[in-house]
């Protein structure tokens, strides 16, 4: 069984280095468009007008401190969330369950996803 994990692992890293070399190949041939070129440089230029707009608005304290109230509640979310997963895990553990009912009545299923980090 790990002969056949290293091998995919193997397979995927082969793909993903012909992604990138696909990925690259197409930015080349939009990048010699000369409309293409045109527009993307428009592109930044709005772009660095909407972040020095932005700059400007934040100095209004109403600005500032709404984003910081949705900085904070995508925290809490992310948290809450986390926390779900450790719960869900641990009811699977326990009772074997894999559906649960959510308060609107929607019957949700358990889905499982386990991946490979460095460390």
């Amino acid at each position: 069984m790990k002969e056949m994990i290293l091998k995919r692992l193997q397979i995927i890293s082969d793909q993903q280095g012909e992604l990138n070399s696909l990925k690259e190949n197409y930015q080349e041939l939009l990048e010699q468009d000369p409309l293409y070129q045109e527009v993307a440089e428009k592109e930044l230029e709005v772009k660095e007008e909407k972040k020095a707009s932005k700059t400007r608005l934040m100095t209004n304290s109403a600005y500032s401190s709404m984003e910081e109230d949705i900085k904070e509640k995508r925290r809490d979310i992310k948290e809450n969330k986390e926390a779900l997963s450790v719960e869900l895990v641990e009811l699977y553990r326990s009772e074997g369950v894999t559906e649960i009912t959510d308060p609107d009545g929607n019957i949700k299923r358990l889905k499982f996803s386990v991946r490979l980090t460095n460390g």
